[in-house]
């Protein structure tokens, strides 16, 4: 039987079970090895925000702390956001 990847879409090498995790995109379960991971960092409060705080802080140099995420995708929610792209014929 032809096979589309060398790894069957997954990172388990060596393993024989991964737990699973819940997609932030749909709440599906996939693989933890099968998920793709996007590691985002973020300000608490948005640019238009930011200003006014740090005008009305009284600690001079006050840095805001941030939101440190760790996002979840299953495979077709992360074709779906663009975070992945399907790759072409020729390239796979």
């Amino acid at each position: 039987m032809t096979v589309k990847r060398r790894n069957h879409g997954r990172n388990r090498h060596g393993r024989n079970h991964t737990r699973q995790v819940n997609c932030d995109g749909c709440g599906c379960k996939p693989a933890k090895d099968k998920a793709i991971k996007r590691f985002t960092v973020r300000n608490i409060v948005d640019k238009s925000s930011l200003r006014d705080l740090t005008d009305a802080c009284t600690i001079p140099n006050y840095e805001l702390p941030k939101f440190y995420i760790k996002l979840h995708y299953c495979v077709s929610c992360a074709v779906h956001r663009k975070t992945v792209r399907p790759r072409n014929r020729q390239t796979r």
